[in-house]
C-alpha cells in the first residue's frame, strides 16, 4: 500500500489553543496550509481521513500524550515519509534525545521564535 500524503499541509496538535494560534500563524506565513486538532483523538480521526506532510506535536497532553501519539503515526508513517516535530515547554538535552527515540524528526522548545520554526520546520511544498 502507498501512503499518500498531502503535500504542504500541515497538522497541528496541541492542548493550549493559544500555542495552536502562533503554530499556525508561523506555519502559514511559510506557506503551509494547516489544520488543527486540541488533542491526540481528534488528531487520530483526522489522520484516518488525511496524510499530512508535517505534523506537530505537543508532547504534554490529556488523554494521549504526544509520545504516544508518535509511536502510533509512526506504524503507519515511517521515519522519512511524514516529518514529525515535537513541541514542547519542558525539555533538557536528556529529555531530547529520550523525544527523539519516539520517531520525532526534531524537537522545537517552547517559546519558539519564528526563526526557529523556519530552521525547523522550512516552507510548505506546491
Amino acid at each position: 500500500m502507498t501512503l499518500l500524503i498531502e503535500r504542504g499541509k500541515a497538522l497541528v496538535v496541541d492542548d493550549a489553543e493559544l500555542n495552536r494560534i502562533l503554530a499556525r500563524a508561523y506555519l502559514e506565513a511559510l506557506g503551509w496550509r494547516v489544520h488543527e486538532c486540541p488533542e491526540g483523538y481528534s488528531a487520530l480521526a483526522y489522520l484516518g481521513t488525511c496524510t499530512p506532510e508535517f505534523i506537530l506535536l505537543d508532547i504534554r497532553m490529556p488523554g494521549i500524550d504526544g509520545l504516544e501519539l508518535a509511536t502510533i503515526i509512526r506504524k503507519t508513517c515511517p521515519v522519512g515519509t511524514v516529518r514529525l516535530v515535537a513541541y514542547t515547554a519542558h525539555a533538557i538535552i536528556e529529555e531530547v534525545t529520550h523525544i527523539r527515540t519516539f520517531g520525532f524528526d526534531a524537537v522545537l522548545i517552547k517559546p519558539v521564535s519564528f526563526a526557529d520554526f523556519q530552521e525547523v520546520v522550512g516552507r510548505g511544498s506546491p
